[in-house]
């Protein structure tokens, strides 16, 4: 059984990722690991293993699990102050854009550099994460998502992250840049479904 909720809530921390930043939805309520294995331990003591729908009820928490545990992950990164030579030039959320976020004419710095590259590698292996996730759930609209997102905007978004950290663009550029990746992978996803 599909859920189109999961469906979207996925797509929506899938674009934020790609986007280089994380998401903040309300809808998304941040669990701890042990919170997580506690309810899905409690989803598996009470599902008959005998009835398809509870079965698919079970997966379909463990999925919401799993990307409760995302969403906390990046709000980790994003507020980390070991992060904020990042987070002062470009906001964790592309749609929290200021103009002078866009119109920023400095280049990272060598210090800047070391936390940017870090948080990019960070951020790349939640991408990874949560594809492997959409790529296991066997609904056609994540795979779907899940393919578009390795194969489209992952060049992409390494494209502007490489040119940021060899000082090749500005932040202000870099902003420009990511903010439009995060509009047209939205505006796909939305015409998409």
């Amino acid at each position: 059984m599909r859920i189109p909720y999961l469906t979207i809530v996925l797509s929506t921390i899938t674009i934020s990722l790609l986007s280089a930043c994380g998401t903040t939805s309300h809808s998304l309520k941040p669990s701890t690991t042990s919170e997580a294995s506690a309810q899905s331990s409690r989803t598996h003591q009470s599902t008959p293993k005998h009835s398809a729908s509870t079965k698919a009820e079970a997966e379909n928490e463990q999925y919401h699990e799993r990307i409760a545990i995302v969403a906390r992950d990046i709000r980790a990164i994003c507020t980390a102050p070991a992060n904020q030579l990042y987070y002062t030039r470009t906001p964790c959320l592309p749609a929290g854009m200021t103009e002078a976020h866009l119109r920023d004419p400095a280049r990272l710095t060598a210090q800047a550099q070391v936390v940017t590259k870090r948080i990019f590698d960070q951020l790349h292996q939640l991408n990874e994460e949560t594809r492997a996730l959409m790529m296991a759930s066997g609904d056609p609209d994540l795979i779907r998502l899940a393919r578009r997102s390795r194969e489209v905007v992952d060049p992409q978004i390494k494209n502007i992250q490489d040119a940021l950290l060899s000082g090749k663009i500005t932040w202000g550029e870099y902003n420009r840049a990511r903010l439009e990746i995060f509009e047209t992978s939205s505006k796909n996803s939305a015409t998409d479904h």
